[in-house]
């Protein structure tokens, strides 16, 4: 199981690991909806300027990351 060798390879418990993609799972599956959201905005013509992007880009990993930018 691909689990279990990550687990190895990772020295970490499988069932940790297991706990944790659950956790993350949700989350992944709102920003995949989230992106198709954009990428639809963006063929109907609606953009994100590159400032308004790059401010957004700049907070992330700080404790205050700001929400990213909307579609135009």
């Amino acid at each position: 199981m691909r689990i279990v060798q990550v687990a190895r390879e990772e020295e970490r418990n499988p069932m940790t690991l297991k706990a944790n993609s659950l956790d993350v799972a949700p989350r992944a599956e709102a920003l995949q909806v989230e992106e198709a959201g954009r990428r639809l905005a963006s063929r109907k013509g609606n953009t994100v300027s590159n400032e308004r992007v790059t401010a957004w880009l700049a907070t992330w990993g700080l404790d205050k990351e700001i929400p990213p930018p909307q579609c135009e």
